[in-house]
């Protein structure tokens, strides 16, 4: 099976070349079969065990999905029901963070897609699923520092903007921080 290579120093790398132990990282040191890989040298190989999904969702699915980049090393993936069209609604917001032992996982995941786009609709809420840094690369607490810079940064957005639903209608033109 190919695996990738998440290291910034690595390129993406295939294992089948090697044996389970041994490729050209030097020796595996740390191993959770199947989802993660260290080796010696520090890079870092995650099998893509679970598809990745873009934010579009198809049309029956009565949400909004769309990612936002706050930061080179944080991403947000906003999910907003159909219930939320009106001006007059106001939902609340629930801030999720994917499961992972902060080693694996991503907003992308299809799994965690799916579950939070029913999930926003089922419940009527907001949705907001951060995708935090991962270990080993990034230490706790890095992904701690994420999650704690994106509710920051949501109540920034809430009173920069007058309040949710005024947010909630500014969202599709906000590519990036501000």
């Amino acid at each position: 099976m190919a695996t990738i290579s998440f290291s910034h120093n690595h390129q993406p790398s295939d294992n089948r070349r090697g044996g389970s132990h041994h490729h050209r990282h030097g020796p595996v040191v740390e191993e959770i079969e199947g989802l993660i890989k260290v080796f010696n040298d520090g890079c870092v190989e995650r099998p893509p065990i679970v598809p990745t999904v873009s934010p579009t969702l198809h049309p029956s699915a009565k949400a909004t999905a769309f990612d936002i980049k706050l930061s080179n090393d944080t991403l947000i993936r906003v999910y907003i029901p159909e219930a939320a069209a009106s001006p007059s609604v106001t939902l609340p917001l629930l801030v999720y963070f994917h499961g992972g032992g902060f080693c694996v996982g991503s907003t992308a995941w299809s799994c965690y897609h799916d579950f939070l786009t029913s999930l926003a609709v089922k419940t009527r809420c907001v949705v907001v699923s951060v995708n935090y840094r991962l270990a080993p690369e990034h230490r706790l607490p890095a992904a701690y520092d994420d999650g704690v810079n994106v509710v920051s940064w949501l109540v920034k957005q809430h009173i920069s903007h007058g309040g949710y639903s005024s947010w909630r209608r500014s969202q599709h033109s906000l590519p990036s921080r501000r």
